[in-house]
């Protein structure tokens, strides 16, 4: 538009060219969906892992494993909030779990079982869960395309290991089993949880 308001021929010309740098933009943050796991673009991954699916790690099993439990007690003793704690410290280790915002903002209100009882899940527990519904869970597209039954066995792989150390996934149980020391617990499920996905995914 010139100065006195009258529209110019100009115009339409420049506005198909912000439409098809949008539509150029979109197209590039498509086809990086899509890519491999490496690097930044981790950060895009949204891969839906099935049962049989396998992924490359290059042998770093163990210490995959050994940085979800490093972190996971790091996070939660410089920064508190189990759910949150445990989802990042899986997101940080595993290589093709996604570094999601999203879900990490999703989880802010779940530890301490999102109750001030204490007697809901552990939230340790629950961002466990939400890594693992993320990772391989139904979506959706065309009603809720996929079963639930796959991400249902894995939690429940984890369940056991909480089950055999605390007798209970419950946050006040948990607590009183782990004596109080919260790190500990969202470092031993970060890496439990590591332990079942790789055993599940990993070559």
């Amino acid at each position: 538009m010139t100065r006195t308001g009258k529209i110019t021929q100009a115009q339409p010309a420049k506005t198909s060219r912000r439409r098809f740098a949008t539509l150029t933009g979109a197209g590039i943050g498509l086809a990086l969906v899509g890519a491999p796991c490496t690097g930044s673009q981790r950060k895009q991954t949204r891969q839906i892992l099935k049962q049989g699916d396998k992924m490359d790690i290059g042998g770093k099993g163990e210490e995959i494993i050994d940085k979800a439990y490093e972190l996971g007690h790091e996070y939660e003793k410089k920064h508190g909030g189990c759910a949150q704690c445990a989802l990042a410290a899986l997101q940080d280790a595993i290589p093709f779990v996604a570094v999601d915002e999203d879900v990490f903002r999703a989880a802010s209100c779940l530890d301490g079982g999102a109750t001030p009882t204490g007697i809901q899940n552990c939230g340790a527990f629950t961002g466990s869960a939400m890594v693992i519904g993320h990772l391989c869970g139904r979506t959706r597209k065309k009603e809720f395309q996929g079963g639930s039954g796959f991400s249902h066995d894995l939690i429940r792989k984890v369940y056991q290991r909480f089950k055999q150390e605390y007798g209970s996934v419950l946050c006040q149980d948990v607590k009183k089993g782990a004596e109080g020391d919260c790190p500990k617990v969202v470092a031993r499920a970060a890496k439990w949880t590591a332990e079942v996905l790789l055993k599940e995914f990993a070559d």
